[in-house]
């Protein structure tokens, strides 16, 4: 697991349309949406998520609410 997975899937969520569009779809299943991600090779927990989102928001100087 780890923050640069976690920093790919964010990135990739954010410029290809029909991958996020999959990840939607199965969003309200919890383990639907973890095993979806693990088989595109994505391997990284909640904590992860937040520091990535936190990485990301400092490179691009955003300021979350």
């Amino acid at each position: 697991m780890s923050i640069e997975s976690a920093k790919s899937y964010i990135n990739r969520m954010r410029t290809d349309e029909a991958f996020r569009h999959r990840v939607n779809e199965v969003s309200e299943d919890e383990e639907a949406s973890w095993a979806l991600l693990k088989a595109q090779g994505y391997e990284f927990d909640m904590n992860e998520f937040r520091k990535a989102q936190d990485e990301i928001y400092a490179e691009h100087g955003i300021t979350p609410l």
